[in-house]
Formats: structure tokens, C-alpha cells, sequence
């Protein structure tokens, strides 16, 4: 038999199945997310650098992280009623909300604050999508999904960080905290556009999940 079917012995779909709505708008929005780390370690490194303490960016940055794992790890006790829709639109207004926040964060408790509300919103809202993409994976086609929302991510980040960098050389701290309210809102979007996408889904998301990686 030929080498491209799987162990059922069934043909993948088409590769144009790939790129449906459904799918498209997962893989959107988790550049959003990639694209929120990066603009959010790369304007919080220029906060502390404007302090004078830039080597403690990555400590206040774990605030963040720590939030998000657990509150990823958190997902798989939410009931089931939680749909996964509305995980993601909650979620991503949480990060909406903590990025909004950037706005007139001025000193680091505040950062702190912030740091803490944008964790509770991340890492639902990745795993989230990493189920989305589980279950809207066309037949024989699951690991190339895998790769697109891994690529997602990395791309996001590294054009989030780059894009970031030069805002902040060029238009300073303030203009680039606003960044990640930008990526924000494009995670917080493509939930709403996947509200409407989404007729109906499993009750129980599948436990496929990326870590939660910043």
C-alpha cells in the first residue's frame, strides 16, 4: 500500500482541507498568542531597563508564566459544560483586560499586577486552542496541524519581539507596552470570528495540548 496512508489503511484528506475557516481561525489566533509573547517580554525588558534593573525582566516575566501553567494545568478540571468557544473567548478578554492594563501601568508593582492577570488569560487560552486544533484536524492530517500551531506560535513571537524592538528604540517604552493590547486583540478576535464558526463541539475537549511556552 502506499506510504502516505495511515494505519487505517485510509487516504488523508485533501491538503485543502487545511486551510477551512474552522482551522484558519485557530491558527490566527494563536499567532496572536505568539505574537503577545513576544511583545511582552521585549517591552517589559525595556519597562525595567527604564529602571535601571533590566536584569530582573525575566523574574517578573516568570510572574506571568507561573500563572499560565497552572491555570493551563487548571483547564482540565473546568466542567465540560465550559465549552471551548466560550474558554476562549473568556480567557482571551482576561488578556485583553491585563494588557489593557499596560496602559497605565507606571511602577513595578503594578507591572506585577498586571503580569498576574495576563497569566490567568494565556495559558487557557493556548490550551484552548491547541484543542481546536485536535479536533478540527482533518483525517490523517493531525501532525501537520501540530506543526502549523507550533509554527504559529514561534512565528508570532519572533515577529512580535522584532517588531517590538524597533518601537521601542524609535517611540520609546510607553508606545511599546502598548503592543501587547495588539496582539491581544487579535487573539480576543479571532475568538469572537470562531464564536460564530463554531456550531457545535465535543462536550469534552481531547486532551491534546502543547505546553505552555513563553
Amino acid at each position: 500500500m502506499s506510504a502516505s496512508r495511515g494505519p487505517s489503511r485510509a487516504a488523508p484528506s485533501p491538503v485543502r482541507e487545511l486551510f477551512r475557516a474552522r482551522l484558519l481561525v485557530v491558527v490566527t489566533g494563536i499567532f496572536g498568542v505568539g505574537a503577545f509573547f513576544g511583545t511582552m517580554l521585549t517591552s517589559l525588558t525595556s519597562f525595567m531597563a527604564d529602571r535601571g534593573v533590566a536584569e530582573e525582566a525575566g523574574l517578573l516575566y516568570g510572574i506571568m508564566g507561573i500563572g499560565s501553567a497552572a491555570f493551563a494545568l487548571g483547564v482540565a478540571f473546568l466542567p465540560t459544560t465550559f465549552s471551548l468557544r466560550a474558554r476562549w473567548a473568556m480567557f482571551s478578554a482576561i488578556l485583553l483586560a491585563g494588557s489593557l492594563l499596560l496602559f497605565v501601568v507606571d511602577d513595578v508593582p503594578g507591572m506585577i499586577g498586571a503580569l498576574a492577570l495576563l497569566g490567568i488569560g494565556i495559558g487557557p487560552t493556548l490550551v484552548t486552542q491547541y484543542s481546536f486544533g485536535a479536533t478540527r484536524s482533518p483525517a490523517g492530517r493531525t501532525a501537520t496541524v501540530m506543526t502549523m500551531l507550533g509554527s504559529g506560535v514561534i512565528v508570532g513571537q519572533s515577529l512580535g519581539s522584532a517588531v517590538t524592538g524597533e518601537v521601542t528604540e524609535h517611540a520609546g517604552t510607553p508606545v511599546a507596552l502598548m503592543l501587547p493590547a495588539v496582539a491581544a486583540a487579535i487573539v480576543a478576535t479571532a475568538g469572537a470570528v470562531n464564536w460564530f464558526l463554531t456550531a457545535s463541539e465535543p462536550r469534552s475537549p481531547r486532551p491534546d495540548a502543547s505546553p505552555v511556552s513563553s
